[in-house]
């Protein structure tokens, strides 16, 4: 007899059996339509930018050209995906597909079949690749602006607005932004045109190679130089050459715009000379040290670079001078007068530093100038000047200073990453110069015992005798102020 209260216990089963049993997946039932669908196609009429689309994988690309290859341009034997791919190498190829009036035409004939979203979808292509000098830009400028009202309001009003579909006032009217600048590339970007894809784009080039130009004969103040160097920084150094573009418009775009950016900040001045040091340093590299970058570019624009360098390489030698603590700031202070006053004289400067003086060289020159090697205390500095056919280095503290002629196989070259300095004095202690004959020598500050002449006549006259170059100062120097801060500008 069983209780009232007693339940009935199912026998569990074990979780082999369970495990065993056959699940069948969920179903779910689809509309034709999402309910968001009419939402986000209202959205896209009104404020509609570029459609964002996934760029088809590296073999997909690679297999739709070759198919192209065997049927020698003709789309006909491509898939619809295949086709859609063309216009991702249609301007970089090494086939030059961008000259192929046929196979453009073939295209565009198919995508005007493809429906309304055609336009949309070619004109982020078309505006990447944009090129005045390019068949395949020519013929889809023309194709869109046909088209111009099947575009979202927001390509359809940026078009008109920038004479987009006319490429040489569009190219123009991009560089003539940049004097004032990015406005208008953010403007770009904000129409869902992704940000990599236009630095890294042809376009880009376009633009830089009528910027150069336009700058030639550019004589208003700008902040151009401080406008490319933020654009272009994630491209970190030496960008336009992780550009696309077809052949040679990389390396036009790349020489217009630096010998542009030159011309107009020397006509500008040091408020321009300095931006567009810090830019060029980025853009192509210090000419002294990556002369194969500047091959490309005029000869007098190199020389101006470097006249400029060499300027800023003796603003930073006395400003490194008169950082280090010194027991007679009356030393540095003569020293700073007498080498300013052979400023112009001077054709090629090289800071050569100790350890203390590195930070303030880097923060004012880069990666340009050398280092003195460990046997050197920290403090120790040089500056390598060429004046005519000789080399000087002016050394710090009581330092000697050096003269060699260029020519002269056992002395150091300029632009060394490291000097010796104890070999240096070493090759020169000993030297002298007798009646003016050509050779190693050195010369030292103070003066002999006895002796009242004061050292700049002594190097004023040795400089003049032996290497031929005058200086513009007198004689006797001007009086010394007591600190360097106070000293007078050159004479």
């Amino acid at each position: 007899m069983t209780s009232s209260h007693e339940t009935i216990e199912v026998p569990r089963c074990s979780l082999k059996t369970e495990l065993s049993k056959v699940s069948r997946p969920p179903r779910f039932v689809l509309s034709s339509k999402l309910a968001i669908e009419p939402v986000l196609e209202e959205l896209e009429k009104r404020i509609g930018g570029v459609p964002l689309e996934l760029r088809p994988p590296r073999d997909f690309l690679k297999e739709s050209e070759e198919l192209l290859i065997v049927g020698q341009g003709d789309i006909s034997g491509l898939s619809r995906r295949q086709r859609w791919a063309v216009p991702y190498f249609l301007w970089n190829s090494e086939r030059e597909w961008w000259k192929n009036t046929v196979l453009i035409d073939d295209f565009l004939a198919w995508a005007d079949r493809e429906g309304k979203a055609a336009p949309g979808r070619l004109w982020g292509h078309y505006l990447l690749n944009m090129n005045p000098e390019s068949v395949a830009t020519q013929r889809l400028a023309h194709w869109l602006d046909a088209r111009s009202d099947k575009l979202a309001p927001a390509l359809r009003d940026f078009s008109r607005n920038c004479n987009l579909f006319k490429p040489e006032q569009a190219i123009a009217k991009f560089a003539g932004s940049l004097l004032a600048g990015p406005f208008l590339i953010d403007e770009i970007i904000d129409l869902r045109v992704d940000r990599e894809k236009l630095l890294k784009s042809a376009c880009l080039l376009s633009v830089f190679k009528t910027l150069g130009q336009r700058l030639r004969d550019y004589h208003h103040s700008s902040v151009v130089p401080q406008t490319l160097k933020h654009l272009l920084a994630d491209l970190r150094e030496n960008p336009i050459h992780k550009m696309q573009g077809h052949a040679g418009l990389g390396q036009a775009a790349q020489t217009s715009l630096v010998e542009g950016l030159v011309i107009w900040a020397d006509r500008q001045g040091d408020a321009a000379i300095i931006p567009t040091l810090d830019f060029l340093h980025i853009l192509i590299g210090d000419p002294r040290l990556y002369g194969a970058r500047w091959t490309e570019i005029d000869s007098g624009v190199r020389q101006t670079v470097e006249r400029w360098l060499t300027d800023i390489t003796l603003e930073t030698f006395f400003e490194v001078f008169k950082s280090q603590p010194t027991a007679n700031p009356k030393m540095v202070a003569e020293r700073e007068i007498f080498w300013r006053g052979y400023r112009k004289k001077i054709s090629r400067a090289w800071l050569i530093t100790g350890i203390n003086g590195r930070a303030i060289a880097e923060r004012l020159l880069g990666k340009s100038f050398g280092q003195f090697g460990s046997s050197a205390e920290a403090d120790h500095l040089g500056l390598m000047m060429q004046m005519g056919s000789y080399v000087i280095l002016e050394m710090n503290q009581n330092g000697r200073t050096l003269f060699w002629p260029m020519s002269d196989a056992a002395m150091p070259d300029f632009y060394q990453v490291e000097y010796k300095r104890g070999a240096l004095i070493d090759l020169c202690r000993q030297a002298t110069l007798a009646s003016g004959d050509g050779g190693r020598f050195h010369m030292t500050h103070p003066n002999p015992p006895g002796q009242k002449m004061y050292w700049q006549s002594k190097y004023e006259d040795k400089i003049s005798k032996v290497i031929g170059v005058s200086r513009s100062a007198i004689l006797t120097p001007p009086p010394i102020p007591a600190t360097p801060q106070d000293a007078a500008a050159p004479p």
